[in-house]
C-alpha cells in the first residue's frame, strides 16, 4: 500500500473514548428522631395534696412562697380562712418596736434588748407582752397595715395572740420582717435571733430542711381549754422561700402531733419544688 493513504502507519487505540466523571447527588439529611425535654412541673403548677389532708378533727392551711419566682401556691383556704397568730407575731411585734424607736430617734435600752431577744429566741409571752404595751398595745397591729400591707385585727381587744390572720398573711409577715428589720437601727439583731430560735421551738418546717440550710423561724402554739383544741403554727424562711402551715386539733393530740403535721407538709412541698 503506498504510503501516506488510509491508515496505515497508524496503531489505534482500541480503549473507548474517555467520558465526564458522572454527577453525584448529595442525598438529603435524615432527620435523627428526637426526644422532647421533660415539662417540668412544680407545685406552684399543680399544687398538692398531704397526707394530713384529711385528718379526723384537723383543720389545716398551708401558704408557700417563692420571692425568686414572685409565685405563692397554697391550699384552697390559704387566703381565707383565719386562725390565731399566737406567738408567729412577736416577729413583729419586736420589728415594730425598733421602727418606732427608730422614727423617733429613741435609743433602744438594754432591758428593751433583752426583751426582744428573748421573746424571739425563747418565745417569752412576758417579753413580748411588754414590748407590745409600750408601743400602744393594738397600734401595732394598725402598724403591721400600713407597713407590711397586711389588715389584720385581733379577736380579743389587747391581745396580740388572738390577731387573726391566713397562711398567706403569715408569710407575708415573715417575710416583711426579714425584709425591713435591716433596715432599723439594731434591727439585724432581728434576723440573727429569727435563726437562733432555741431548738425546741424550732420545730415542723426546720425538721424536714435538708441538714444545714439555714432558716428564719418563729412559730406560735397554744392549747386552748376553752376550745378543747391546740392552735399550732409554723412559719419559716430559707432560701428564698417561706412557708407556713396552721392548725386547729383537738387538745389529746399534743404538741408532737403539730409538729409532725407541718414537719410532713413541709417534706411532701420539698419533694415538688423545682430547684
Amino acid at each position: 500500500m503506498a504510503a501516506g493513504s488510509g491508515t496505515a502507519g497508524r496503531i489505534l487505540d482500541s480503549r473507548p473514548a474517555a467520558s465526564a466523571p458522572p454527577t453525584v447527588t448529595a442525598a438529603p439529611p435524615v432527620a435523627l428522631p428526637t426526644t422532647a425535654p421533660p415539662v417540668v412541673r412544680s407545685v406552684f403548677d399543680t399544687g398538692v395534696t398531704t397526707p394530713h389532708d384529711h385528718d379526723d378533727g384537723l383543720w389545716l392551711s398551708w401558704s408557700l412562697a417563692d420571692s425568686a419566682g414572685d409565685r405563692r401556691v397554697g391550699s384552697a383556704n390559704s387566703s381565707t380562712e383565719r386562725t390565731n397568730a399566737e406567738s408567729s407575731m412577736k416577729a413583729w411585734i419586736t420589728t415594730d418596736f425598733l421602727r418606732i424607736a427608730g422614727d423617733r430617734g429613741r435609743s433602744v435600752r438594754a432591758s428593751d434588748r433583752a426583751d426582744i431577744d428573748a421573746a424571739i429566741r425563747r418565745s417569752d409571752d412576758e417579753a413580748a407582752e411588754r414590748l407590745y404595751r409600750r408601743l400602744g398595745a393594738d397600734q401595732v397591729l394598725r402598724d403591721l397595715n400600713s407597713v407590711c400591707g397586711v389588715k389584720v385585727t385581733t379577736a380579743k381587744r389587747g391581745y396580740w395572740s388572738y390577731a387573726q390572720i391566713t397562711a398567706t398573711d403569715a408569710t407575708t409577715i415573715l417575710d416583711c420582717v426579714l425584709d425591713k428589720a435591716p433596715s432599723y437601727p439594731g434591727g439585724d439583731e432581728i434576723v440573727t435571733d429569727l435563726r437562733s430560735v432555741e431548738p425546741d421551738d424550732a420545730f415542723g418546717i426546720p425538721q424536714a430542711l435538708p441538714s444545714g440550710t439555714t432558716f428564719a423561724v418563729k412559730n406560735g402554739w397554744t392549747a386552748h381549754s376553752a376550745t378543747g383544741k391546740w392552735n399550732v403554727d409554723c412559719v419559716a424562711a430559707w432560701d428564698h422561700y417561706t412557708l407556713a402551715v396552721m392548725l386547729r386539733y383537738p387538745i389529746g393530740r399534743k404538741l408532737d402531733y403539730g409538729a409532725g403535721v407541718c414537719r410532713d407538709v413541709t417534706t411532701t412541698l420539698l419533694d415538688r419544688l423545682d430547684g
